[in-house]
């Protein structure tokens, strides 16, 4: 709890119970957390800077984060960086903000402003438009969804180009 004391009445204390929730529980610079799930682990996250607050029940992340992913076999699946972020302390739910890029050990690469790691349901989701990258395919859309490894995906409103090599296949039209 926070106070401090009127100079004309030094018996008087002041309480400011709006600081109260604004200020971290623990404070940890360069610092790594592990997300579990049923005990596995399913990611590690490192900051700069990590505030905790039991209050909001909240995680915040500041300084720059990078998160690596792991598979149910706790297999490394992907890698993400970030400029902050946000884990919900009762969900382990993860929101990463501010040039948020995604690399898959498979090189595939989602670029977006904002994303979700949802804990339950093991899925990357974005509301935010994105860039979304492959060996031969550049996909721009308004939002995203996928399994951390880049493999299952959904792209709302997709449009872009594509590298693959289509084989053309001419017919000559029958004569009548």
């Amino acid at each position: 709890m926070l106070g401090c004391q009127s100079q004309q009445e030094p018996s008087e204390t002041v309480v400011n119970t709006q600081n109260e929730v604004n200020v971290p529980d623990q404070e940890s610079w360069q610092a790594t957390i592990i997300i579990t799930r049923e005990g596995q682990k399913v990611a590690e996250v490192w900051a700069g800077h990590i505030l905790y607050y039991k209050k909001r029940n909240e995680t915040l992340l500041k300084d720059s984060i990078h998160v690596d992913f792991f598979d149910n076999a706790g297999q490394h699946n992907s890698v993400l960086t970030a400029q902050e972020g946000r884990v919900d302390n009762a969900t382990n739910n993860l929101e990463a903000k501010g040039k948020v890029v995604v690399v898959s050990d498979s090189g595939i690469v989602l670029q977006t402003e904002i994303l979700q790691w949802d804990n339950r349901r093991q899925k990357i989701i974005s509301e935010v438009p994105v860039i979304f990258t492959t060996e031969t395919d550049t996909i721009i859309g308004d939002a995203f969804i996928s399994d951390a490894d880049l493999k299952n995906y959904e792209i709302k409103n997709p449009r872009g180009y594509s590298r693959r090599k289509v084989p053309l296949k001419t017919t000559t039209p029958e004569a009548p």
